[in-house]
């Protein structure tokens, strides 16, 4: 659950697990029981962060297990939603910056980069299953508001366009305003499935039904 009451809403975080070793994505801190559960799993050995927006709880995992943090190029840990952070705003750094060359510490993984966007952001692509992708806030499937929406966030970002399913983040959108080409780019990923940071799973067909709203996307003008 991310936000500041009474503006709450829910996010999701993807564990690969590779032989012993976990890699998290779009990390949320959990509480004893799900850390429990996760230490089932494997050992923490690598937190990926895709959204510029997110990050929060990477530093809970760097410190309980030791784990590596990739950040894609040009993000920040710092509080708020600044697209430019001095050095002094940062409470916390990466191990490493990623871009669309960087060797990903998952097998058959590669990074999608929206170089245009400010902060960073990225797409984890997966060569398995058809393609998978895991998103960050620029592919979101919040068909309904869930059980960890405060009432204010249901009709709040209701009104904001945030809850459709299959839909471009709209708040990241407005932000960050990316490149025509590189939205219209998605399209040539190999992908049949996509996990969202925000919203339901999208298991078959995925780029078909992301499609419309990816092919109607242009740049707004800059006034």
């Amino acid at each position: 659950m991310a936000g500041s009451l009474p503006v709450a809403f829910s996010r999701n975080m993807t564990v690969i697990r590779e032989g012993g070793s976990l890699t998290l994505i779009n990390s949320i801190r959990l509480d004893d029981a799900g850390l429990a559960a996760l230490d089932k799993l494997g050992k923490v050995e690598h937190v990926i962060r895709l959204a510029g927006f997110h990050g929060m709880d990477d530093p809970f995992y760097k410190e309980r297990y030791a784990a590596k943090v990739w950040a894609v190029k040009d993000q920040a840990y710092s509080a708020g939603f600044r697209s430019k952070v001095t050095a002094d705003q940062q409470y916390f750094r990466p191990d490493v910056e990623m871009d669309d060359q960087t060797a990903l510490p998952i097998k058959d993984a590669r990074l999608y980069q929206f170089k245009s966007a400010h902060p960073g952001e990225g797409l984890l692509v997966l060569a398995r299953e058809g393609g998978i992708v895991i998103a960050g806030d620029c592919l979101q499937n919040w068909h309904k508001s869930d059980r960890y929406f405060s009432l204010v966030a249901k009709v709040m970002m209701r009104m904001m366009g945030f809850i459709k399913a299959h839909n471009l983040g709209p708040g990241w959108l407005k932000a960050v305003k990316p490149q025509t080409s590189e939205i219209h780019g998605i399209l040539d990923l190999p992908f049949e499935h996509v996990l969202p940071a925000h919203g339901a799973e999208v298991i078959g067909g995925a780029k078909n039904s992301y499609r419309p709203v990816i092919e109607g996307y242009q740049q707004p003008v800059a006034k």
